[in-house]
């Protein structure tokens, strides 16, 4: 009876290490395919120079106050995860958020090809640090 115990014992933790390591690996999957790697921290650093020596985001500084400018990436569900056009540049201003990307391939130029909500149409922002607080 103790050998069975013990037996019932290793299958339970075996069985919690499987969904523990399947949980994890999963989670750390995901998170790779909108997380930049250096690689991409790269090639985004780059963009976000065209971006700013883009026409297109000259007008916009023009007309609004730009408040933020992110860089993100998304592999995830897509047949090509290495494809350049998964870079993007989100300029944010008080109005929206003008997403940059590349209009080929070879990334020769970026342009203005999205627009969404943008959180500085609603809050303050963050910057500078209230030391009250």
């Amino acid at each position: 009876m103790h050998k069975k115990s013990k037996l019932c014992f290793v299958v339970i933790l075996l069985f919690i290490s499987l969904i523990l390591n399947l949980y994890l690996g999963i989670t750390s999957y995901i998170k790779s395919s909108y997380t930049p790697n250096l690689d991409d921290q790269v090639i985004l650093g780059e963009m976000t120079r065209m971006v700013l020596q883009n026409e297109q985001y000259q007008d916009i500084a023009l007309r609004e106050t730009i408040y933020s400018i992110k860089q993100g990436v998304s592999r995830f569900n897509v047949a090509n995860p290495s494809s350049i056009f998964f870079y993007e540049i989100s300029v944010q201003t008080e109005q929206q958020t003008y997403i940059f990307t590349c209009t080929d391939e070879s990334c020769t130029d970026v342009s203005n090809e999205g627009w969404t909500y943008s959180r500085y149409s609603e809050e303050e922002p963050v910057l500078p640090l209230n030391k009250n607080n």
